[in-house]
């Protein structure tokens, strides 16, 4: 084991998380400027313009697309690889990139659709939680307001072509980075940390709906992220929590492309329960239903152990 890798692995734990957070923030402003330069394909005026759109919130699609992959790539996926090799891949159980059983990735799937009604139900807690009318109220709603504009600039299709693009940009790369940084290496030096499993998960998944700046919906995120750790806990694979992430981005792509304008303009926030038909809650409760049998199953026929016993190794 070389002197810096062990080194690294020594450190303490909080300053191995603060380390991780650092390399993140300096791979997130190359990011930045490789997206700038990926938009403009180089073009000195056409980088100046954009940089000017980018402070009022007026790039279009294609420019958003691509800093959003830059920064998928580099910032989350290229910070991981980095900081892996500070510490070594079997100090972090190599990512946990084998492959599952596959009831787990059927359970990722059930579990990422059953989690539609706690959202839906934990969204409307968290905003009122934050107090209407007080200053953090008025603070989160304008970052709220912020990505609701990104994200229907995003999702206003003009045809079925522009749907590849979107989907492998908003659930492809989330899905495979943000796991690969939260879950695959994040969630392994809390666990190593705390010598809990709860604790590892809980507060990685704080930190991944934190990152997200949308504050209405911090906890239904935290509980998403939550459920992607314990997969990868009991399944001992990184892919089904990958899995679940994808389905659970890629259900909104679909919904936009499939119902157009008027889901984009009702759809994407929690409606009065007083609008709910009888099926909107049979819906709810089905999927309540399926949720809580996934969790179950995930418990009863997955093990931690395997988890655990990939950490232990520090080679």
């Amino acid at each position: 084991m070389s002197f810096i890798r062990n080194a690294f692995q020594t450190m303490h734990p909080a300053a191995q998380v603060v380390m991780l957070g650092c390399i993140v923030m300096v791979f997130m402003a190359l990011a930045a400027g490789v997206g700038v330069l990926w938009a403009s394909g180089g073009d000195a005026a056409k980088m100046q313009t954009l940089m000017q759109q980018g402070a009022t919130g007026e790039l279009d699609r294609s420019a958003v697309l691509a800093m959003n992959n830059a920064n998928q790539i580099m910032a989350f996926l290229g910070a991981s690889l980095a900081f892996a090799a500070l510490v070594g891949k079997s100090f972090l159980g190599r990512f946990f990139l084998h492959a599952p059983a596959l009831q787990m990735l059927g359970l990722a799937v059930v579990i990422a659709l059953g989690m539609s009604p706690v959202l839906d139900f934990t969204y409307r807690l968290n905003e009122w939680a934050l107090v209407p009318g007080s200053d953090l109220h008025q603070w989160a709603g304008a970052l709220e307001a912020q990505a609701m504009v990104l994200t229907k600039a995003l999702l206003a299709f003009s045809g079925a072509s522009e749907v590849w693009a979107v989907l492998f940009s908003v659930a492809v790369l989330p899905a495979l980075c943000e796991e690969w940084l939260f879950r695959g290496t994040l969630q392994p030096i809390l666990i190593r940390a705390a010598g809990n499993i709860h604790f590892g998960i809980w507060v990685s998944a704080a930190l991944f709906s934190a990152i997200h700046m949308q504050f209405f919906g911090f906890v239904p995120r935290m509980l998403l992220g939550a459920g992607f750790g314990y997969l990868v806990v009991y399944s001992g694979s990184l892919w089904p929590a990958v899995l679940g992430h994808f389905v659970n981005n890629a259900g909104v792509v679909i919904a936009a492309w499939w119902m157009g304008s008027t889901w984009l303009e009702e759809g994407l926030e929690p409606q009065p329960l007083s609008s709910w038909a009888w099926s909107d809650w049979g819906t709810a409760l089905v999927a309540l239903m399926a949720l809580v049998w996934a969790l179950g199953k995930l418990r009863r026929d997955g093990s931690p152990a395997g988890y655990l016993d990939a950490l232990s190794k520090e080679g």
